[in-house]
């Protein structure tokens, strides 16, 4: 008989558009992204970071977005997380997430403290009980694909998760957050309850 954490133990983990976007811009994109890409993140059916051949630079593209980044941001396929975001999660999960050092600055230039880091979630596991979860899935390119877009409840195989408090799950977009997690980071004085989404 498989063993699952309770209902409302995981969720979906994951930066909030609430508010607008953070309005960054990437300063040097020649040095940074891929050749033929336009848009920041990993290499196609890979996650983390290759080598930059310099530091990726961003700026806030109006004065109305001349404000620190919030904990949690979306940058293209990559997060963008402050330093006590940081912490937590290499704390928390160190072998679950990969960083890479960025500078941010004001429209002036001076760096904003404290610092932001670019993160990617790297662990990518097949945890999902499908039998006991009510979810929607198709098929592309052979390849199974959850869709989160309608009505779902989500169960994972606790035997499957281990000690793992931050994943993606195989075929599904998003990342997953477990309670530990939550409590870490609400610990931490990250408390803006948008950034998790209950699955149960």
């Amino acid at each position: 008989m498989q063993k699952h954490k309770k209902l409302g133990k995981f969720f979906q983990f994951g930066p909030t558009f609430r508010g607008g976007n953070h309005g960054l811009e990437l300063q040097n994109p020649e040095q940074i992204l891929l050749p033929g890409r336009l848009l920041l993140g990993p290499p196609i059916g890979k996650r983390g970071f290759l080598p930059y051949p310099e530091v990726p630079q961003f700026r806030p593209a109006k004065k109305e977005y001349d404000r620190p980044p919030r904990d949690l941001e979306q940058y293209d396929h990559y997060w963008l997380v402050s330093q006590r975001l940081k912490d937590v999660l290499t704390t928390v999960d160190p072998d679950g997430v990969a960083f890479a050092d960025c500078l941010v600055t004001y429209i002036s230039g001076k760096p904003i403290e404290p610092r932001h880091y670019l993160c990617d979630v790297i662990r990518v596991i097949d945890a999902l009980d499908e039998p006991a979860s009510t979810v929607r899935f198709d098929y592309e390119q052979g390849i199974k694909l959850y869709d989160l877009s309608r009505t779902h409840s989500l169960i994972f195989d606790e035997t499957v998760v281990g000690n793992a408090h931050i994943f993606r799950q195989a075929g599904m977009g998003g990342v997953i957050g477990d309670a530990f997690l939550r409590t870490a980071c609400i610990n931490a004085g990250i408390k803006d309850p948008h950034l998790f989404w209950d699955l149960s």
